[in-house]
């Protein structure tokens, strides 16, 4: 919305699509995320904690579902201008189009991501499955189908997303799981969340790199488009969050494994401001893509 204001033409539709945008990034990467750490940690929460993980899974994929479909209206209010946007001819249109390809792959992902709360035998394979799809649908169109190398950029797309969708998506867990009355037990699940985090960091950091390089393809002037200040904004989100999470790492986790008198509620405060950054990430990644970089003749031909 804001870098849409700034432009010689604002359209306020053009702006709400930035903003809900920013929401179902939220709700569906955070559904995907949550269902990982559901997979690989859910067998150490509490029984509180699990309930609790669930409710949010199931509550994360009805807005993703529910915001889709809203940003997909949008989408043809913006494509018509209001004119027919009952007429099912350009629904149906748009359908087949690489907007409906990405909403099916989304909705369809965060159908099967829900087999993460059940108690089902082979829910965590099935849960699994749909968090590819829900993160291989932001492959299916976008800046993935506009630039080339189409192949490689779409692949780092969905690798970017996973670990990012792994780190957070596990924040809303790990801050129930700060306040634990049991510090030992606390640490101990986060010490271990912290260990596979530090891999999925390194390969956030490296992809989104490689991403920049592909679609800047001039990282010296990155800045010479909306696209590049959106970029700038959204990595440094990115590095104050890590920062909070280093911080939680080196010096929140260890004074809860000592007993320090409150530090699972510094901990948990912690995690909560890293949430509020996070968020903010996700919506600077939202102005991103409501933007392009310069073409230096890597932009494909339709």
């Amino acid at each position: 919305m804001i870098l849409e204001y700034l432009q010689p033409d604002p359209s306020i539709l053009d702006g709400l699509t930035v903003v809900v945008r920013a929401l179902y990034y939220v709700a569906t990467i955070g559904a995907a995320g949550l269902a990982m750490f559901a997979i690989g940690f859910g067998h150490r929460l509490e029984g509180e904690e699990a309930g609790r993980l669930r409710r949010t899974l199931l509550l994360a994929i009805a807005a993703g579902l529910a915001l889709s479909v809203l940003a997909l209206g949008l989408r043809v209010l913006v494509l018509t201008a209001g004119a027919s946007v009952a007429d099912p001819d350009v629904w149906a249109a748009v359908m087949r189009s690489r907007i409906g390809d990405a909403f099916w792959l989304r909705a369809g992902g965060l159908l099967l991501v829900a087999a993460a709360a059940t108690a089902w035998r082979a829910g965590p394979a099935i849960a699994a499955a749909g968090a590819l799809l829900v993160l291989a649908s932001y492959a299916a169109m976008g800046h993935s189908m506009l630039y080339g190398p189409r192949q490689e950029i779409a692949g780092l797309v969905v690798l970017h997303l996973a670990v990012v969708a792994f780190w957070v998506g596990s924040l809303p867990p790990l801050l129930w799981v700060a306040r634990r009355r049991d510090g030992a037990s606390a640490a101990a699940l986060i010490e271990a969340w912290s260990r596979a985090a530090t891999i999925a960091v390194l390969a956030m950091i490296v992809t989104g790199l490689l991403l920049t390089w592909y679609l800047t393809v001039r990282l010296d002037r990155i800045l010479d488009a909306w696209h590049g200040w959106a970029l700038a904004w959204k990595v440094a989100a990115v590095l104050a969050a890590l920062g909070l999470a280093l911080g939680n790492r080196l010096r929140h986790t260890p004074a809860l494994a000592r007993g320090e008198p409150g530090a699972g509620m510094r901990l948990a405060a912690a995690i909560r401001l890293e949430i509020i950054v996070v968020a903010l990430a996700f919506y600077a990644a939202a102005e991103m893509v409501s933007v392009h970089p310069v073409d230096y003749g890597h932009r494909v031909q339709s």
